[in-house]
């Protein structure tokens, strides 16, 4: 009976809400969608309408905090390697249908993520997850979204079957162009949460101006939209840094490091760019907050003779500005000659990370929830596509690593993670800066927005169940 009741409810809900623009909130955005299966979303938009109509077994709250969701319970074998997760009971799909273990399985095996993960069915509700690795942080790869068995094979790639908050409830086409994804879900105050597609920035913005549109995402945080407010939430998923190139002779010494952090006061540097990273795992419980994480010493100069050394990077607006503010710096307190070079900011991949063809690079680096940091710092990690664009090489910071990652006690992590922190904080490979600033222009008929952790820009979302909308009627 379920199965053939809940379709029905939806359809019911889409047909009444259409009648109700109160219960709607529309957002604009930029591009075209190509697919909302978690496997395959490569867009940010894409990615946050993923994240609305899939549950994973796991998920992060508005802390930051990895909980359970589809995940009834959860064990680990005492060697790290194999974990049986029972997922909860009466989990429906949108189509009505019961969420069981066979979707599990189907999921792990179109998802990069758990690539050389054996899977194995106990029961319709418990699956048995075999790495071929001892790996902590296995518990956050499985955040990604679970899709129904035969998913990919329906070929329905924008409008799934699905498990979320939301259901993707019609598109609205033009030809071949998507004008608008509607989504629908019957518990939160604003029902339909519409994705309205414009070609360019400029049209969005006209759309912001004509009230077509209730938010949208910008770059800029000096828009001027009448009727609408500006929430600044950080993106710290990506923590920008001046990176040093330890194969540099002159860089590998890490008392011209020291001189060239102490002049630089980061919180205030980076005040208008986001908010000040803190340490190569920033802003989380793992975080050793007994470290300095800003190296600057307000009385410390010294002259360089004009030693030359070139800052390298992309050539986008806030990064220019920033390079330019840290040169005068540098140029002004140590006497050094510094050099910009800017790099296309498509290019920058190729010609710079790729080949380690740099000084000092100023650049950003996108991480994980998790605290593991093996593939960005770690020796082995050196060599591209590793992480470790610096080529810092520590035995302790290294071995610090690889425990990290292999012990699944968060108090035992916790210790491993504190000594590689200390030890990056002392030998200075790079000068972390700030998480950038998402913009969100929402109009003012809007209210509940609140506070949270956001990690992805789709995390604006996390508290759409307490927006409201003020009634024009």
């Amino acid at each position: 009976m379920h199965i053939l009741i809940r379709p029905i409810i939806l359809y019911i809900t889409y047909f009444l809400l259409s009648f109700t623009p109160s219960n709607q909130f529309i957002e604009g955005v930029v591009g075209q969608p190509r697919s909302f299966f978690p496997n395959q979303t490569i867009t940010e938009n894409d990615q946050t309408i993923s994240r609305l109509i899939y549950r994973g077994l796991f998920k992060y709250d508005n802390y930051g905090v990895l909980v359970p969701d589809l995940a009834d319970s959860w064990s680990v074998s005492n060697d790290g390697i194999v974990y049986r997760v029972k997922i909860k009971s009466n989990q429906f799909w949108s189509d009505g249908k019961k969420i069981n273990s066979d979707d599990l399985i189907y999921s792990a095996f179109k998802s990069k993520n758990l690539s050389g993960v054996a899977t194995d069915k106990v029961d319709d509700k418990t699956v048995i997850y075999t790495l071929p690795n001892k790996f902590s942080p296995f518990l956050s790869l499985l955040t990604e979204g679970v899709m129904q068995s035969g998913t990919e094979e329906e070929y329905k790639s924008l409008t799934p079957v699905s498990s979320g908050s939301f259901t993707v409830a019609r598109i609205v086409r033009s030809g071949p162009i998507v004008k608008e994804v509607i989504l629908l879900n019957d518990r939160f105050p604003i029902q339909k949460l519409i994705f309205r597609f414009y070609s360019n920035d400029d049209e969005l913005r006209i759309a912001a101006q004509l009230q077509e549109i209730d938010g949208f995402v910008s770059s800029s945080d000096k828009l001027k939209v009448e009727n609408f407010n500006h929430f600044e939430f950080p993106v710290q998923s990506v923590y920008y840094a001046l990176f040093f190139n330890l194969r540099n002779d002159s860089l590998k010494d890490l008392a011209f490091r020291e001189k060239l952090q102490k002049v630089l006061d980061v919180e205030s540097l980076t005040r208008n760019y986001g908010i000040m990273v803190e340490g190569p795992i920033s802003r989380s419980v793992f975080t050793d907050k007994a470290l300095n994480f800003n190296g600057f010493d307000k009385i410390f100069s010294e002259d360089l003779n004009k030693k030359e050394i070139t800052l390298t990077v992309p050539d986008s607006e806030n990064q220019v500005k920033l390079a330019k503010e840290i040169q005068k710096i540098w140029e002004e307190e140590l006497n050094l000659n510094v050099n910009i070079k800017l790099i296309n900011p498509q290019k920058i991949n190729k010609t710079v990370i790729e080949k380690r063809d740099f000084e000092v690079l100023l650049y950003g680096q996108e991480i994980d929830r998790d605290p593991d940091r093996y593939v960005n710092w770690h020796s082995t990690q050196k060599v591209s596509p590793g992480l470790n664009i610096t080529g810092f090489e520590h035995v302790k910071a290294d071995r610090a690593l690889e425990e990290g990652r292999n012990e699944t006690d968060n108090n035992k992590r916790l210790t491993h993670y504190k000594v590689f922190q200390s030890v990056l904080n002392e030998n200075i490979p790079a000068i972390f800066l700030y998480h950038p600033l998402m913009h969100y222009y929402v109009s003012d008929r809007i209210y509940g927005i609140g506070e949270k952790y956001t990690f992805v820009r789709a995390d604006r979302f996390l508290d759409f169940a307490n927006w409201k909308k003020i009634s024009t009627n």
